[in-house]
């Protein structure tokens, strides 16, 4: 017979090992999943995380940035050119449109980062917004397209609502999903493969939704672009929930010392701040950002109305998207032959070649082609290795601070996108209104064969496709060799 006290001890061990797999210990005052909890997506070593990426979770992550870049696609290539020619909404009142919405949504990734920063799920840290945002999100994509026809004050406040919504909530998952990063694999190797694994996926919607959308649009919409733009952002919309629901259940977060910060909005703020390298970094990226959107705005309006050819838009989205999927299984071998830094800086001065060169394609469409393909492999090798940096930026902060940064700095990334995002977008339009650009008439098609703009206007898209964007790529590519340059101090 065990003595009372014998049995009360042994309950208790009774009961604390049936229940182990659910509890929180604590570890010196901070909560840290148990490693054998089977309904948590985080474990408590730092060893757990592999060298290498795991090829189920790599697809699963891939899969939810594939969900992810719909909306950004369709912005990058179609929304300047839908609101103009599509919605009926003039170039002015669309770019005050764009530069206040985007303005105010860049600021998004960093109020969803320090939440992110100052919370903890019982099903993970960054998980869950997989799960929260699937469906928001997919609706917002099908009303994006679903501009009413009324006044243009009507249109512009539909248009509001939709696109922050749609900015919103595509950034909230992508915010999440690259701070999970760090603690999904360690080492640039093996960090550069699941950012290659995201890339890739994210390419591949970027080639889906510019060679799809407008096929669809006019099968869907019997030629009519105002019945068959929402039917088709509908059908890209369905793929949302899916993708994000199997990367809820399938990617593993793996932290060690998980607990919620509560690090003041100051602390992170001066923690960026104080860093230079850091600054300048984000500075190049951001303009990177700039240069690589004034392309693909205007690629839309350059091949209709410069070079005449419409019907060529999905081929030439289709080669300069191939070019930097095929990279994606090159880009982590480069790694052995120089240091990432480098490769950046080289990627950036090639992409401005690149754009230099289009001038001498003329009007040859084929020409054209083989000069995004090749844009498109050096900016590819700047895209994916960016991520990599920032990887690097987190492990170091996090050795050297109490604070950790992995969402705030994936936020602060989105933040330079966004910023860039808003200014290219802003620009190209008011460009095109200063140099007197035409929509086509109500009804037209939406890819009309004949589209006829003044000498003015064809300058200004030119120069906005190639022009514009050879000075940011120089720029960027200056910024990022000072920044490799700071770090060999």
């Amino acid at each position: 017979m065990l003595c009372r006290n014998e049995r009360v001890r042994w309950a208790w061990r009774t009961l604390a090992n049936s229940y182990h797999r659910r509890i929180i210990s604590l570890n010196h005052g901070k909560a840290i999943f148990s490693l054998d909890d089977k309904r948590s997506s985080t474990v408590s070593n730092d060893a757990a995380i592999p060298e290498k990426a795991r090829v189920a979770e790599g697809l699963a992550f891939g899969g939810a940035q594939f969900a992810n870049c719909i909306f950004p696609a369709f912005a990058m290539y179609y929304l300047l050119g839908f609101y103009t020619d599509v919605a009926l909404i003039p170039p002015g009142a669309a770019a005050v449109l764009v530069l206040i919405l985007r303005l105010v949504s860049a600021f998004d990734d960093h109020a969803v980062g320090l939440y992110m920063n100052r919370t903890q799920f019982r099903d993970g840290k960054y998980r869950p917004y997989f799960k929260w945002c699937a469906l928001p999100y997919a609706v917002s994509l099908t009303l994006l397209c679903c501009v009413p026809v009324t006044s243009v004050a009507g249109k512009i406040a539909f248009a509001a609502v939709t696109l922050f919504a749609c900015e919103f909530f595509s950034s909230t998952t992508t915010t999440a999903a690259y701070a999970m990063i760090p603690y999904l694999a360690k080492g640039d190797v093996g960090r550069t493969k699941f950012v290659s694994f995201s890339n890739g996926s994210s390419i591949l919607a970027f080639i889906v939704v510019s060679t799809l959308l407008l096929p669809m649009a006019n099968f869907l919409g019997g030629g009519n672009r105002q019945i068959g733009m929402p039917m088709t952002m509908t059908l890209f919309a369905l793929m949302v929930v899916p993708l994000h629901f199997n990367a809820y259940f399938r990617l593993k977060e793996r932290h060690f010392g998980i607990s919620p910060s509560r690090a003041a909005i100051k602390d992170l703020v001066l923690t960026i701040v104080r860093n230079r390298r850091l600054l300048l970094f984000l500075l190049g990226y951001g303009i990177y950002g700039m240069a690589n959107g004034f392309k693909a705005k205007t690629t839309y309006f350059y091949l209709t109305y410069n070079l005449g050819r419409p019907d060529m838009l999905p081929f030439v989205f289709l080669a300069g998207l191939a070019s930097p999927l095929a990279m994606q299984l090159v880009i982590p071998r480069l790694l052995k032959l120089a240091e990432k830094e480098t490769l950046i800086v080289l990627g950036l001065f090639g992409a401005c070649a690149a754009s230099l060169s289009m001038l001498a394609a003329g009007d040859n469409p084929y020409a054209l082609i083989l000069c995004i393909m090749v844009f498109g492999a050096f900016t590819a090798v700047s895209a994916n290795l960016v991520f990599a940096v920032m990887a690097s930026f987190t492990d170091e902060i996090n050795a050297n601070s109490r604070i950790k940064m992995s969402e705030v700095l994936s936020a602060t990334m989105g933040l330079s996108t966004r910023l860039g995002g808003a200014v290219t977008s802003a620009v190209s339009l008011m460009v095109l209104a200063l140099t007197g650009y035409a929509a086509p008439s109500a009804g037209a098609s939406m890819m009309p064969q004949a589209a006829v703009q003044s000498p003015t206007a064809l300058m200004g898209i030119k120069a906005l496709f190639i022009f514009f964007t050879a000075a940011g790529m120089l720029l960027a590519g200056l910024t990022m060799l000072r920044f490799r340059m700071m770090g060999r101090r």
